[in-house]
């Protein structure tokens, strides 16, 4: 998809709220390293400007789901440890071992047909994963997992062991009887095994909330670093996290309508007086959704609902008075004294905060700020 650098329309990344960020998840956490998650588009922030910013601001190292987006990491020379969360395709190991790249295995047969593809120049290093209770990918047989390990390091000329990591399915919930099953189940699979480098365990659920509890000197966290809450407000206000993210662009049409006129597909919204609106260059085919008509954003420091079907491209929002085109728009991100979050987003969606923020498309164009 085609950026669009020549419209008014932009998500803006804060470099000094990631740094802020990093900070707080650090001391909150105590960990010592962090890898953020960067994987699809840095979750709608944008890959390469996103993970420049977080490594400038104090990240360790990225993560990512993909063998592709790694290399577009290494092919903007970012030198920072990189970890593919997801399993590759073996036939990719020689690839990955000479860009420095962590995979993550999951099975023995994995490594014996990725070492078929290793020449030995350079060691594949990998993150052994374990599944505890998110029954997605990972060992769950603790001689199964041993024998992984055993093969790893009897091949020392090709592998090198790094890692090892469950994911937590419930770890920024009240209830946390799921998560202590999952602890009890992570400490029956890997205690007294070889130890890596890296135990990256703590998403960012058990970082914010569980860090006395789970190994957390290395943490692999996404949305908190990015200004969001994991627990929603369940378990703590986020006060100190600040919002990386901030959406905006600016009114490029501005008309007074009579009452009785409709506006937009179907005419779902019609004048009942007099009525400035004004049209805003941004719909659902940039991952704004139809779901977010009435949802008020932000003009000169008022709020302006946005009425009618949200088109593809376009919007309409109904002004307090009359305003100049080129007027700017807050659709997230604070204007005045007014602020709208991605938490205010999701909600009037019904969606999570990260589904917003992922469903935004690359032709819009992100810039990093102060």
């Amino acid at each position: 998809m085609v950026e669009a650098i020549t419209r008014p329309t932009q998500i803006e990344i804060s470099q000094q709220a990631l740094k802020n960020n990093v900070a707080v998840v650090k001391k909150t956490a105590g960990a010592d390293k962090i890898f953020l998650a960067v994987k699809s588009n840095a979750y709608g922030l944008g890959l390469i400007p996103t993970s420049k910013a977080a490594v400038a601001g104090g990240v360790y190292g990225l993560a990512v789901a993909i063998i592709d987006e790694a290399l577009a990491l290494r092919h903007e020379r970012l030198t920072a440890p990189i970890l593919i969360l997801g399993i590759s395709p073996a036939e990719y190991a020689e690839l990955m071992a000479v860009q420095h790249i962590m995979a993550t295995v999951v099975s023995l047969d994995w490594l014996k047909e990725a070492a078929t593809y290793l020449s030995g120049e350079q060691r594949l290093h990998v993150s052994l994963g374990v599944d505890t209770g998110m029954g997605r990918i990972g060992f769950r047989d603790r001689a199964a997992l041993a024998e992984a390990i055993a093969y790893v390091q009897a091949h020392h000329d090709l592998f090198d062991y790094v890692g090892l990591a469950t994911h937590f399915a419930e770890s920024d919930s009240a209830n946390t009887d799921y998560f202590e099953m999952q602890l009890a189940r992570w400490h029956n699979l890997t205690d007294g095994l070889p130890e890596p480098e890296y135990y990256h365990v703590a998403n960012s659920g058990a970082a914010m909330y569980h860090a006395d509890e789970v190994p957390h000197e290395v943490i692999r966290v996404g949305t908190v670093l990015y200004g969001v809450e994991p627990s929603r407000g369940e378990l703590a206000d986020g006060h100190d996290l600040q919002p990386v993210m901030a959406l905006r662009s600016e009114m490029n049409f501005v008309k007074q309508l009579p009452a009785g006129e409709g506006i937009s597909y179907s005419h779902k919204y019609t004048t009942t007086g007099d009525e400035w609106i004004g049209t805003v260059p941004i719909g659902y085919g940039d991952g704004w959704l139809r779901k977010l008509t009435g949802f008020n954003v932000i003009v000169d420091g008022q709020y302006a609902p946005i009425v009618g079907q949200i088109a593809m491209d376009q919007m309409m929002i109904r002004l307090p008075r009359a305003y100049p085109v080129g007027t700017k728009v807050t659709l997230i991100g604070r204007d005045g004294d007014l602020e709208n979050t991605l938490e205010d987003v999701a909600q009037h969606a019904g969606l999570a905060p990260w589904e917003i923020m992922t469903g935004m498309q690359d032709r819009l164009h992100r810039v990093l700020v102060d």
